[in-house]
């Protein structure tokens, strides 16, 4: 007779970590692509070239465009990608704290959000846009 013990499987807390990073991870590329946006119409325009390929990204129809959004939205998708590829082949067989890992992601997910707040981030913004000379 077997002991259900030993049927158990072993959860590893690695990928819960590396899916949930990887979705701040984005968010944070959607933070800071929305602000390098902004800052200068060539930047505007290589952020959006990310996105032409998305339909309605470019012209003029009933909808319009959603212009440099598409871009700031493929980058997302590949951060997104990328990173939950890559943390998920190195902790897949980790252990990680969640308890830790969840103050963590809480108090990430709120500073991200108010970067999004413009009276916050801008001066930020354009202090470090000052540091790279691009006004």
């Amino acid at each position: 007779m077997q002991n259900p013990a030993d049927n158990q499987q072993v959860l590893h807390s690695g990928p819960v970590v590396a899916a949930s990073l990887s979705l701040l991870l984005a968010f944070l590329t959607l933070m800071v692509s929305h602000h390098i946006s902004r800052l200068t119409r060539e930047l505007d325009n290589m952020v959006h070239a990310y996105g032409h390929w998305i339909p309605g990204s470019t012209g003029s129809g009933p909808d319009g465009s959603i212009g440099s959004y598409s871009g700031k939205e493929t980058l997302a998708l590949m951060v997104w990608l990328g990173s939950w590829l890559i943390f998920h082949q190195l902790w897949r067989k980790q252990d990680l704290s969640l308890q830790v890992w969840t103050r963590f992601f809480v108090i990430s997910l709120v500073v991200i959000t108010l970067g999004f707040f413009h009276p916050l981030s801008d001066p930020i913004v354009l202090f470090v846009a000052g540091l790279f000379g691009i006004h």
